[in-house]
């Protein structure tokens, strides 16, 4: 089966590029399917927290290429490990793959393969770049660029996305064809650094219990309704593991840090017309005034879909995003906002405040 063109050009050989390898199946197929065409690749792994993938070496080595390992644990460690923590502190939702696309990802890994010689990185993201701009990748079930979308607006010109144009399934096969040794490798957790169901037992030994601090569970009028053992252990939009008994539906619609109350409500009170967010990152327009009175469209989840919208500029870091003719379910503080054209390029990404 021919998934797109795999022909050799001996001209590629000029070309150095460097795969960002973790070990699993998407940056695995993009190592053979550029060395299939030709060119001269190497292979980074980043060590981050614990022992990294072993089979990331496995593969450059199936592959005969060089394999390097950048350890950048310190640099994971300050920015963001403790930003998760610190997130999690001030009563938020933190999204630790935005800044780690950002600063550690696409930031000192791209500096790194540059200085060994790469024109450009190559990673298994699914998503595109188009005329020099992020957009969203073809398999709609992987919108990928959400968590991308903090990467600095210069740094895109060294990225390479060879798998954007594909689905999942069809990688796995294309894998599998190609002898690709993880081909049926299952897929990563979402937190690299917290065990899976270890949330809280992580972030109680990283604040040394700080984060364990009880309060009031009430309702939208602020009737106490139970007792909740600390902020958080809850996100907007949560339904189980209340401990309250109710005649209907309850969900966490906000958490109040201010007086350490977790707000519960029916799920008309989880929906929002607006948000408030900060830390603005451009990447379709270049002034953030450019975004005042502009209607695009904006996700404020990565499985969510395109919501219809009016930007207004609060001030040179702050916008409001205002949703027309819909309401958005859940606005989480900490998760990203994310502004796209209706044909998904994205303008610009933020984080929720409010």
């Amino acid at each position: 089966m021919v998934f797109m063109n795999l022909e050799f050009k001996k001209e590629n050989e000029k070309k150095v590029i460097a795969v960002a390898m973790s070990g699993g199946v998407d940056s695995s197929t993009v190592a053979y399917l550029l060395k299939k065409q030709g060119y001269t690749i190497f292979g980074v792994t980043m060590k981050t927290c614990g022992e990294e993938d072993k089979d990331a070496k496995r593969i450059c080595d199936d592959l005969g290429i060089e394999h390097y390992l950048l350890d950048v644990t310190q640099e994971f460690g300050d920015e963001v490990i403790d930003y998760f923590v610190k997130e999690y502190e001030s009563g938020k939702t933190p999204n630790p793959c935005m800044v780690c696309n950002r600063k550690i990802k696409f930031g000192k890994l791209i500096e790194f393969a540059r200085e060994k010689g790469a024109e450009v990185l190559a990673t298994g993201h699914y998503a595109n770049i188009i005329d020099g701009t992020l957009a969203i990748g073809d398999d709609v079930n992987k919108d990928q660029v959400y968590f991308l979308s903090q990467i600095k607006k210069e740094n895109l010109k060294y990225i390479i996305f060879p798998i954007g144009k594909m689905e999942k399934p069809l990688v796995r096969e294309l894998a599998k064809e190609l002898g690709v040794r993880v081909y049926a490798k299952k897929d990563s957790q979402e937190i690299c650094f917290v065990e899976d169901g270890k949330l809280k037992e992580f972030l109680i030994e990283k604040t040394k219990g700080r984060i364990e601090k009880k309060g009031n569970i009430v309702d939208m009028n602020g009737k106490v309704l139970g007792k909740h053992n600390g902020l958080a252990f809850y996100t907007i939009g949560q339904r189980k593991g209340l401990g309250i008994a109710s005649a209907n539906p309850l969900y966490v619609v906000a958490l109040d840090k201010a007086n350490n109350r977790v707000v519960v409500g029916d799920n008309d009170d989880l929906m929002k017309d607006r948000l408030i967010a900060n830390q603005i990152n451009l990447l379709l327009v270049n002034d953030i005034k450019e975004l005042d009175g502009l209607e695009c469209f904006a996700k404020a989840r990565s499985r969510d879909k395109l919501h219809h919208c009016v930007v207004r500029v609060i001030d040179n870091d702050t916008i409001e995003i205002h949703f027309i003719g819909d309401s958005i379910r859940a606005v989480t503080p900490g998760q990203g906002a994310v502004l796209y054209t209706e044909d998904g390029k994205v303008i610009a990404s933020s984080f929720i405040v409010k």
